[in-house]
């Protein structure tokens, strides 16, 4: 099953890139690219899960996290 495309709220790119995904208060989603979340929050997460890739995104980025569950 392929990944949903989604719309970043940050860089507003849609693409089926790993994302932090949060509920807002009215129930809808709120989608950010790992990466620009990171850069725009500060998120701890999204801090976590890139900190040993540097510039990496898109479908490199997932491969580096899939291959952590390795």
């Amino acid at each position: 099953m392929p990944n949903p495309i989604r719309t970043c709220i940050g860089c507003t790119q849609s693409d089926d890139h790993p994302r932090h995904v949060i509920a807002s208060s009215d129930g809808s989603d709120v989608n950010w690219h790992l990466d620009c979340h990171r850069i725009a929050t500060g998120c701890e997460s999204c801090t976590a899960q890139t900190a040993d890739v540097d510039g990496v995104i898109g479908d490199d980025l997932r491969a580096h996290l899939t291959s952590k569950d390795s």
